[in-house]
């Protein structure tokens, strides 16, 4: 709606300022440049609608969902007798995090984006993930149909990734766990 009171605005403008000097209007002169003026104030309005909609998101409200998923060790269940572990990642100066969510079989390994932020909070229940969605969405059926084939409805502003895990569990880095891995081989070379 917004696109094409834009777009009819500059249309009638350039109309009118371009048949302004033609003898079949100098009659109806201060129609003429009435008109002029009203198609500029449409056409202004309408691009400082759409930029305070862009900058500002003018017309738009933040909804928060949350989602809990347990979760399980990153060893899977061949490590059932092992440690729990909830593996992390360094990538540049951010932290992903590496978790399993299937209890039994093959581990279904997931993890966490670069931009979403993470946290690691024990807890005396098992370990769980709450991830906490922000998204910017229209206030109401006015604000989208009047910035309607904006793009900007149902957007991600940020995710909050909060790991819940039993004291006894284990957070270690993959490099970590690679050198536990090589010292409990040693080990058991060793018996």
């Amino acid at each position: 709606m917004i696109l094409y009171s834009l777009s009819v605005g500059v249309v009638l403008f350039v109309v009118f300022i371009f048949t302004g000097g033609v003898k079949k209007f100098a009659r109806y002169r201060w129609l003429h440049y009435g008109l002029a003026a009203v198609s500029l104030i449409v056409f202004l309005g309408s691009e400082t609608l759409l930029i305070m909609n862009e900058h500002n998101h003018f017309g738009m409200t933040t909804k928060v969902e949350t989602q809990k998923v347990p979760i399980y060790s990153a060893a899977g269940t061949a490590a059932a007798q092992g440690p729990f572990l909830l593996l992390n990642q360094a990538v540049g100066k951010d932290r992903l995090y590496l978790y399993n969510t299937s209890k039994q079989g093959k581990p279904k390994m997931k993890h966490t984006a670069i931009t979403d932020k993470s946290v690691v909070k024990k807890t005396d229940q098992p370990a769980y993930l709450a991830i906490e969605k922000k998204r910017r969405v229209f206030k109401n059926n006015r604000f989208k149909m009047l910035f309607a084939y904006s793009g900007s409805n149902d957007v991600v502003v940020s995710t909050r990734n909060v790991f819940y895990v039993p004291e006894n569990h284990q957070v270690m880095s993959v490099k970590e766990m690679k050198k536990m891995q090589k010292a409990m081989q040693k080990k058991q070379a060793l018996n």
